[in-house]
């Protein structure tokens, strides 16, 4: 069968897909940094919990159900600009795994909850049901990690699409791509480096070195261990796919140098513990490795879809009105979070 025919004809949007490709990069790097702080700060809490680092463990878990809230608000603007630009891909791969992807919202809820309830209820749970309840939170957002990146490279390969010839029921996963468990680890590894750094940021505020000394070690151990990921996940690429960035694409060569340069910063500023450029050379590498994400998006889809082709209708309103919001509800954001602070303080 033709995986071509599979393929729903393209959703018209408003603008052309630069803008929308250029603010899914900015939203969906914010939402990367939140939910890694999160990932990694409840992977470090639980560690943490079992070695006995009862102030670190204590100090983050409070912290997390309020990097989650907005990790949860940042990420569906990227996913709304993914579904504008690349609909036709994105809404198959979602009906391919429904199961799955549906209990993505019930494990979410739960995740939050159990958040909420190790903070609240801390000094009341005895320290097992503490350690037992943050390694299920742990399973559950790594669940939803898992699930994002099999529908995210779902999306990209039509070819296996007929699967769902033999099986209708929405359990098809994109388990035997060679991408699938490098890109997911890589990711994972990731996070644990920006809870790490997340941490160093707390003890930062608080002065206080063992918090910094802490985070920095998960920091600069899981980016050295990162770069090994990465080539895994480089490696198992479609040789096409991986050759952009190998010269073919002058943009992709370029991105690829700097994500090394900014890598080897970020390893710099971990082992010499200098949060200031740890945090700056982590908030450049996200934005220039969501660029790259986007380039192998493009690379895997040209054969059924590029952007130059997408209908566009030539309507600015809703354009105006989304970056109108965003700032507006950036501005309530940043001020919620500064009475936040300010009572936590007092």
């Amino acid at each position: 069968m033709d995986p071509s025919s599979l393929i729903p004809e393209a959703i018209g949007i408003s603008v052309q897909p630069i803008w929308l490709i250029v603010l899914s990069i900015i939203t969906f790097s914010v939402h990367l940094l939140l939910m890694n702080a999160v990932f990694g700060g409840t992977a470090i809490v639980f560690f943490h919990s079992i070695s006995g680092g009862t102030e670190i463990s204590r100090s983050v878990s409070k912290k997390l159900p309020t990097v989650l809230a907005l990790a949860i608000n940042a990420g569906v603007p990227p996913l709304l600009f993914l579904q504008a630009v690349y609909g036709q891909f994105s809404y198959v791969s979602s009906i391919l795994m429904a199961v799955f992807w549906l209990a993505v919202i019930g494990v979410l809820i739960t995740g939050y909850y159990g958040l909420y309830f190790h903070n609240y209820r801390y000094n009341k749970l005895s320290s097992s049901a503490r350690k037992f309840l943050m390694l299920a939170v742990l399973c559950m957002i790594s669940y939803i990690g898992f699930m994002l990146s099999n529908k995210m490279t779902l999306m990209l390969r039509p070819d296996v699409w007929p699967e769902y010839f033999s099986d209708q029921a929405g359990f098809i996963l994109n388990l035997g791509d060679p991408v699938l468990i490098p890109r997911f680890f890589h990711f994972v590894v990731s996070a644990l480096a920006v809870g790490g750094l997340f941490v160093a940021l707390i003890g930062r505020s608080r002065g206080d070195q063992d918090f910094i000394d802490s985070g920095m070690k998960w920091f600069s151990r899981s980016t050295l261990v990162n770069i090994l990921m990465g080539i895994w996940f480089f490696m198992a690429l479609p040789r096409d796919v991986m050759l952009i960035f190998m010269g073919q694409n002058m943009l992709a060569t370029i991105l690829l140098v700097a994500g090394f340069v900014l890598t080897f910063g970020m390893l710099h500023a971990g082992f010499t513990k200098n949060v200031v450029l740890a945090t700056a050379a982590t908030v450049l590498i996200v934005p220039v490795m969501a660029t790259m994400r986007h380039l192998v998006r493009q690379e895997y889809l040209a054969p059924y879809f590029t952007l130059n082709t997408a209908p566009v209708s030539e309507q600015l309103q809703p354009l105006v009105l989304f970056i109108v919001s965003i700032i507006l509800g950036g501005l309530g954001i940043a001020y919620m979070l500064k009475l936040m602070l300010k009572a936590e303080r007092s």
